[in-house]
Parts: structure tokens; sequence; C-alpha cells
């Protein structure tokens, strides 16, 4: 969750942001929280962006193509600078690529990477991208934020991780890896300079944020405010509150490893006894819909015409007593974290689903805990959230059989609830080695349709994108993967 706010520091306007954790580096290639990515990419962006429907766009590059299943080629927009003062060429995006594949710099998107084979700047604007095999979702591995050649050496890790220089809107003033952030308007950005100077600083307690907000010292919140407090946020005058589409979608996940939920007549049972509406309703405050895919509602690849799973408690219990002949109740257990929110929507859950005859235990576990369990499969069911869903290939990560997590992967893989099928597999595959963008879509189409009558797991809620704005600022949007870009346009109304 984000909080801005305008103060007056040493005679001049800014605008401070609160985060509820610290980057652990400004550098993307070493980036893994959500917070370090969001506020690196507004120093150092890619090549492409990611827009509302998810789909990968140009930002450095002016337009790219595949050429053939295994070669993209980028072409840079004219007169780029870093915010050195020094141009953006091609040679910098070669050296930036290749040094996450270079085990020196030790980053964690290595083995993401690993596909690409070569990285070739034939001239000053154009970049080759040659891949060891076909991959259509190529241009969201492109957004890799780009630094100056000179920068990607690993022994300049350090130096990168507390002040890249960047193409982007705004230049690291200041910052020693721990206190507030502070950010500048790059003067060379190819857009125009923004506005207004940033401060990002650590607020870790929700309490505290909207205490600030409350009081007008905070402005902005942008992302996953709690939605149980809308209503009160709502009733304050000088608050404009935004819902808009969100890019994270939770689910229920079954584990097929067991027996009594690899049957799909109790997984089928589960899912008409769930009313997702009423979570959305009452749990959400209607800052969510109803999920019937990971892929939310106005993405390019949602599927049309899926499978609905609406609640119909007796048809819940028909299918249960082909299961329990004998008419006793079917007990069950569900893993969930400790956030105090979650808990509440598994208590909810419990309740729905005592009603088709289906008792369930709640643990919360602490995320390490929980997840630890999950991986290996020590779980029935569980409550779990995908963040942010962009490219369709994440339909591969959750339901391909290579992606059941194992000690031979590290426990890497996002398969988590152990689903198999040969068919989706392929149709999952096939999707990924392709990159026209319809062909793509046909092929998601197909797989989501496989996984909605298959049920590996349930989805509940696409969970909305929250922005509570002060009246007064202009210029500043919710952005359903919570990227902070529309910072960038922030105005006072004049």
């Amino acid at each position: 969750m984000l909080a801005v706010s305008c103060s007056r520091e040493g005679g001049e306007d800014r605008l401070t942001v609160a985060i509820e954790s610290t980057p652990e580096t400004l550098d993307r290639r070493m980036a893994l929280s959500q917070n370090a990515q969001r506020v690196a990419q507004l120093v150092t962006p890619g090549l492409t962006r990611i827009d509302e429907d998810g789909r990968a766009v140009a930002d450095l590059a002016l337009a790219f193509e595949a050429v053939d299943d295994r070669t993209w080629i980028f072409q840079l927009r004219p007169g780029l600078f870093f915010s050195d003062g020094s141009p953006l060429r091609a040679k910098d995006v070669r050296a930036t690529f290749l040094s996450v594949l270079d085990p020196a710099l030790g980053s964690p998107h290595r083995g993401g990477y690993a596909y690409i084979e070569a990285v070739e700047a034939p001239d000053e604007r154009t970049v080759v991208f040659r891949l060891r095999e076909p991959f259509g979702a190529f241009p969201v591995d492109a957004g890799l934020g780009v630094l100056p050649a000179r920068l990607t050496d690993p022994s300049r890790r350090d130096e990168v991780r507390l002040r890249p220089i960047g193409a982007g809107p705004y230049v690291v003033e200041s910052w020693d890896g721990e206190g507030e952030i502070r950010l500048a308007p790059n003067e060379r950005y190819h857009l125009g300079p923004p506005r207004e100077a940033l401060t990002i600083r650590t607020v870790r307690d929700e309490t505290t944020r909207l205490l600030e907000l409350r009081k007008g010292r905070v402005q902005v919140l942008l992302g996953s405010v709690t939605p149980a407090l809308l209503p009160g946020l709502r009733s304050l005058d000088h608050l404009e509150v935004t819902v808009a589409p969100g890019a994270g979608v939770s689910y229920l996940m079954f584990n097929f490893d067991d027996p009594i939920l690899s049957r799909r007549e109790v997984r089928e049972a589960i899912a008409l006894a769930v009313d997702r509406e009423a979570l959305a309703a009452h749990k959400f405050k209607g800052a969510a819909r109803v999920a019937h895919s990971l892929l939310r509602e106005g993405h390019w690849a949602h599927a049309p015409d899926l499978p609905i799973w609406k609640r119909d408690v007796q048809a819940a219990r028909a299918r249960l007593a082909e299961v329990l002949p004998d008419g006793g109740p079917l007990r069950l257990t569900l893993k969930t974290s400790t956030d105090r929110f979650r808990r509440s929507i598994a208590l909810a859950l419990k309740a729905q689903l005592a009603e088709a005859g289906i008792e369930l235990s709640i643990q919360s576990l602490e995320w390490g805990t929980l997840m630890g369990d999950l991986k290996k499969g020590n779980f029935q069911l569980a409550t779990l959230k995908w963040t942010p869903v962009i490219d369709p290939d994440i339909l591969r990560l959750a339901y391909h059989s290579a992606s059941i997590p194992t000690a031979e992967n590290g426990w890497g893989g996002g398969n988590r609830g152990r689903y198999r099928n040969p068919e989706l597999d392929r149709i999952l595959m096939e999707a990924r080695h392709r990159s026209d963008p319809e062909e793509r879509r046909a092929l998601y189409a197909r797989a989501q349709h496989i996984v909605a009558k298959d049920l590996p797991a349930l989805p509940l809620l696409h969970e909305e994108s929250i922005g509570v704005i002060a009246r007064g600022l202009e210029g500043i949007r919710v952005d359903p993967q919570g990227s902070l870009r529309s910072l960038v346009q922030a105005r006072r109304a004049e």
C-alpha cells in the first residue's frame, strides 16, 4: 500500500510516499519484492511496460516484433538519454540483459532469463534477442530496467543497489538503503520531467498510514487498502475513493494427492457451496469481482463463456452424497495465513461449507510455515492469492505438471495443488512457444476451459485496486498492476 502526502522540505514542495516495507534494492536485476520493483521502475524503465489490459507495450522501445519463433527485434526511441546525460544505446540494453545471465552478479532472475541465447546490438538503436526456445511472452520480460553498460559489471552491484542511473522520469537524489528515498524529476526524461519531487518513506503500520491520511498529512493511498476500511474512508468529504480493476486473484486450492480432494465430486461440491458473491459484497465491501479464471475480464487473453460455478447448496449436497453414502459430514482442513483479513475470509468459507455438510477446520500459519507446507503438499485445502497476474503464461506456472514443487526443482514450482493433465500440459507449452497474440489467445482460451472444468483450484475473487486520493490532487490513477507510474502526472488543481 502506498500513501502520498504533500510536504514542504527545505523550501520545496514534495510528494511523500509511504510504503509498508523498505525495498531491498533499487536495482531491478536484483529486486524481488513488489515495493523494490515499483520504486525502481520510476528510475530505470525497460524496453516495454505493461498496460492496463495486461499487454506488453513499447516504453524505451519505439517498436518491437518477432521475426521468427526465436528472434525478437527491438528498435529504440530516438534521442534517449540516461539521467547523467549519457546517451542510451543498444549496447546498454545488451549489457543489462547479459549481466543478469552472468553468475557473478547473482541475480535471482538468472534462471528466468535462461531461455536467452544471445543479445546483439547491430547498430545504436537496434537490439536483437535470439532465444534458445520460442517464448511468446518475451515482451513482458523485456521490461527489465536498462542501465548504462558501465554500471552492469558485478563489481558495481552495491553502487547500483542504492543509486541506479536510468532513463526514467526520476533520478535518485539520496538513499542509504534503510531510510527515506528521495527522488527528483529527471530533466532528461523523454516524455518530459514530472512536476513533483518524491520522498518515499517506510511506514509499516496501516493504522498509522490511515491516521496520517485522515489528518491531511497523507493525500493518497494506492494499492491494497484493507476493504473493511472503505466505508469509513468514503465518509470523509476531503477524500475521493476509487476502486478499479486489479491484477490480483484469490483462490481456493485443492491438493490432488489427497485421496478425498482428488475426487471430482468433492471439488465440485465445494465449488457449489462457496458463495463468492457474498464474499465480494460483505468482506470486500464491493471491492472485488467473482473470478472464473486466473485472468480477469478485460484481460486480453481472458476466455469467454467459461463454465460458471454458482452457489447451489442442494446440488453441493447431492455431489457429496455420491462420496458419502452414509450421509456423514465431510471433514477437511484449510490452511491460511495469520493475516487477520485472510483469516476472516477463511471463517466465512467455513460457515458457507457447513451449510452443505462440510466441516472445515482452519489452521492459520505464519507465511513461511504456510508456504513450506504448501510447496511440500502438506495440506488439503488452502487459500492464496496470485498477484500481479500479467501474462497468461501464469497458467503454465500454476497448472503444468512440470511446475509441481519438488526437491529436484528446489520446491520452486507454482502448481502446489499437484494437478496433472497431459492435454493441458501440451496446450500450455504450445501457447508458450507462439508469438502471434491471436494464436496465443485461442490456445489460452482452451486451457482456461479445461481448468474451469477440472477444478484444480476454485478462483474466488479478482481483488480490485483501491485508491484514496485527496481532492485537489489530480493526475494520479489506480493501476491494475500496482505500479507508481501515475505519480509522474501528479499535479495540484489550480
